[in-house]
């Protein structure tokens, strides 16, 4: 007999409202978009799965009425705490890996795939196209974990 997953009641940390969730609780609150997780508020500066902005800073854009949108420093804080991120560009779907010497596997296809040793180089050099990721990250579309 499957068991049957309870609805609860949830209060978000982040927008104090309540809502209704299951007990697994693996969706966002609909109200703000912030994923509760007791990991999150216990690691305040940090950016950890599943959300892509820090606590402090979920609360900061929030009092300002903002979305809960990362910077390419926050999107690479989630990388080094996951291994797995991705955005789309342009029609391109764009993923972040952990290469093989523990540094960065970046591509949207098996023909446009580089390497990059840290986050600092990663910043610095990675392209597409033409186009620097740190200089159209603001273009960049649903950056998720993977």
């Amino acid at each position: 007999m499957e068991k049957k997953i309870e609805k609860i009641n949830k209060l978000c940390a982040l927008c104090g409202k309540t809502y209704k969730t299951n007990e697994l609780d693996l969706l966002p609150c609909p109200y703000c978009g912030w994923y509760n997780d007791i990991m999150c508020e216990e690691n305040p500066d940090k950016v950890i799965y599943r959300n892509l902005v820090s606590f402090n800073k979920a609360k900061i854009l929030y009092k300002q009425g903002k979305k809960l949108t990362p910077t390419i420093h926050d999107f690479l804080e989630a990388f080094e705490f996951y291994g797995e991120v991705e955005f789309k560009y342009k029609g391109f779907l764009c993923q972040l890996d952990r290469s093989k010497e523990n540094g960065i596997e970046f591509g949207w296809n098996p023909n446009n795939i580089q390497y990059f040793k840290d986050k600092e180089d990663f910043i610095k050099n990675a392209k597409i196209g033409n186009e620097y990721v740190r200089e159209i990250w603001d273009k960049v579309e649903d950056p998720s974990y993977v």
